[in-house]
């Protein structure tokens, strides 16, 4: 196995965890979500997390998925992880988002690779 598959079946792994979290630790999540229904959008996340894990494994429209988990990942950042900082828990917050947004950068560059395949 190359490294670039390697690589790439390692950066989905935590997907495919905090997907499966999301649906166990649903309520808990549910009160970061900004808007109402948050308990619907927590499921829905965790719908997408697997699902571009999924599309990863199976070679299946992996270029799109990767698009889309990018910018899932920059809402993510946008809509709980700013917001959070701006309340006044920058050292709670800073090493999520700066992780989140490192993320979403590998999932364009994934995206990138996967383009026209």
């Amino acid at each position: 196995m190359s490294l670039p598959t390697l690589g790439k079946y390692l950066y989905t792994v935590p997907f495919v965890a905090f997907g499966i979290l999301h649906f166990l630790n649903t309520e808990a999540l549910a009160g970061m979500v900004p808007i109402p229904g948050g308990s619907l959008w927590v499921y829905l996340t965790g719908l997408c997390l697997l699902a571009a894990s999924v599309s990863v494994y199976t070679g299946k429209h992996t270029a799109l998925a990767m698009k889309l988990l990018g910018l899932l990942l920059l809402i993510i950042v946008v809509t709980i992880h700013v917001p959070g900082m701006l309340g006044g828990g920058a050292d709670t917050w800073m090493t999520p988002m700066l992780h989140t947004t490192g993320l979403a950068g590998a999932a364009f560059v994934l995206a990138g690779v996967h383009e026209g395949s």
